[in-house]
This record gives C-alpha cells, sequence and structure tokens, in this order.
C-alpha cells in the first residue's frame, strides 16, 4: 500500500475513496492482472494448433511470468488471500474464482483437443486440467520461494511427460 500511495500521490483512504472500499481495488488489481500478467494464459490455449501444444505453452509461459524479474515472483491469483480471516472472504471468493474459470478453460481445450483427434480419447478432460491447475499452482508457489525459471521447465516437462500428451 505504501508503495501504492507514493506512486499515486494519495494517501491509502484516498485511494480506498477513489474505489470505494478495499474489496473494489483489490478486484481491480486482480482483473488488471488477469488481463495483462495472466494474459499468457488464454493465447496459449486459444493460439496453439493442438490441445498438447497449449498446454505445453500455457505451463511454459506460466513459468515466464511466475519468474520475470521485473515484479514479484510467483502469481497473484494463486498466491494473494490465502491466509485471510472472514474479512478476506471476498478476496479469497474472487481469486477462487479466477482459478476455477481458468480450469475450465483449460478442461474446454482439451475436450476440443479430443474431438479433434490430437488428445487420446481416453483422456479425462476434467481430471487433466485438475492436473494441470495444480502444477500452475505448485509452479508458482515454487516461483515465489525462489525456484529458478529453469527448474520450473524442467517440472513442465517431467510432469507433461507423465501423462498421455504427446507434442
Amino acid at each position: 500500500m505504501a508503495e501504492l500511495s507514493a506512486a499515486m500521490g494519495l494517501n491509502p483512504p484516498s485511494i480506498y475513496a477513489a474505489f470505494g472500499n478495499k474489496q473494489a481495488l483489490f478486484e481491480r488489481c486482480a482483473g488488471h492482472y488477469a488481463q495483462s500478467v495472466a494474459a499468457y494464459a488464454p493465447r496459449a490455449i486459444d493460439e496453439e494448433a493442438t490441445a498438447a501444444k497449449a498446454l505445453h505453452r500455457y505451463l511454459s509461459e506460466a513459468v515466464e511470468a511466475f519468474s520475470a524479474e521485473e515484479r514479484p515472483k510467483g502469481c497473484l491469483l494463486v498466491s494473494a488471500a490465502t491466509n485471510c480471516g472472514k474479512g478476506g472472504r471476498g478476496a479469497q471468493d474472487l481469486l477462487a474464482g479466477y482459478r476455477q474459470a481458468s480450469e475450465a478453460m483449460i478442461a474446454g481445450r482439451i475436450r476440443r483437443g479430443i474431438e479433434d483427434g490430437d488428445m487420446p480419447s481416453a483422456t479425462d478432460p476434467d481430471l487433466l486440467a485438475k492436473y494441470v491447475s495444480v502444477l500452475i499452482q505448485g509452479l508458482a508457489a515454487q516461483a515465489r520461494d525462489g525456484a529458478t525459471a529453469d527448474d520450473l521447465h524442467g517440472v513442465v516437462e517431467l510432469a507433461l511427460g507423465c501423462v498421455d500428451v504427446s507434442l
């Protein structure tokens, strides 16, 4: 908040007043993050020719976003509001919604891959999407805790090698 106050030239009560309240400010921040830092996710899912390539790109670009030098390590949508009390329920619910939407987007791409014949027909789209989501959340935590991008890319390769997704 101190950095935000200094950058905007406003004191915290003025910042909250400009956005309505803390929750509204947090919602704007999370939305901005989703549309900027995390915008790699829908692009990776939508732009690749196969589901396997989309998953690989999604995970690889997540590693790069989580490890970028110019901002805090990890992912706001994964790590923020994890240990809040009752007053943080709105923030927790908001972020859970972003994570659930991401998982649904992944499952949809896997379903499309099955329909297009580039994913095995026996693939469980919801389970594989859950696996990728768990991996994303773990990558974010590892990046936050200091893991290097090279280490995390190695984890991505290992994880994708453990499931039946051929590039």
